[in-house]
């Protein structure tokens, strides 16, 4: 996959609340980041994340500018629309966020394996609480982070066994607080207030968690470090779920 000096991530969803957190997170430490959406920015690349012709063509053109990619991190993602409970969420929701969240996963996941890279590359999906505890009123958004994080475990055992120098791993977050969150709160309850305090209940450490705290977790796996450090799943919840 080249030579260049500078370690490259290339990170989808790049825009997003989560997707900017995590690319700014690693432009500050020297990383050169690029970024990819629907409607790019600046040196950023147009990218569906559903296509695997846009997958190779985004892989290609990182490779060409950079020569290297050592980390890719898979934040491309959307809440598909609520109410999205068990009898009004649609099979239009559950195929569009089966083709971002998961398939938009693997595509990304399979075109790097593909490569075959020479050197170490970290691997990161980012999934959600919403995959790890019952979530009645996001039952499509939920299936399908839970199919993320099974995808993350067998694609790490997949490049171990293959002896890829690949890992993968991701992060779930829970609720943060910015971007989707009066929407996810919708789904508890009509007022936000009230949403809010019931969820925050539930959480051991009182409040919610913030991009940047995502960001810094993403990072500890995209950093040169923790070479041994594959098919885990780091939650970032405040403690959510343990009581």
């Amino acid at each position: 996959m080249g030579t260049a000096t500078s370690r490259v991530v290339l990170v989808t969803g790049g825009y997003g609340a989560l997707g900017a957190a995590i690319a700014k997170r690693a432009e500050r430490t020297g990383l050169t980041v690029v970024r990819t959406g629907r409607h790019a920015q600046d040196d950023g690349l147009t990218h569906d994340v559903r296509d695997p012709k846009s997958w190779t063509a985004v892989v290609d053109e990182v490779l060409r500018r950079h020569g290297r990619i050592d980390a890719l991190v898979n934040a491309a993602g959307q809440l598909g629309g609520v109410p999205q409970d068990v009898l009004s969420a649609t099979p239009e929701q559950w195929h569009d966020l089966l083709d971002t969240h998961v398939v938009g996963a693997w595509l990304g996941c399979a075109e790097i394996i593909r490569r075959r890279p020479d050197r170490l590359v970290s691997l990161v999906n980012v999934s959600s609480t919403a995959g790890q505890l019952a979530t009645p009123g996001m039952v499509a958004y939920g299936a399908m982070k839970a199919a993320v994080e099974h995808l993350t475990t067998s694609v790490a055992l997949y490049c171990a066994r293959a002896g890829l120098p690949i890992r993968c791993n991701a992060v779930a977050p829970a609720l943060v607080d910015g971007g989707l969150r009066d929407d996810v709160l919708a789904t508890i309850g009509s007022d936000s207030d009230q949403a809010l305090a019931a969820y925050l209940a539930r959480v051991p450490l009182g409040r919610l968690v913030t991009p940047d705290e995502i960001a810094d977790t993403t990072y500890q796996l995209i950093a040169s470090g923790g070479t041994s450090l594959t098919g885990q799943v780091i939650t970032v919840s405040g403690g959510l779920g343990l009581a």
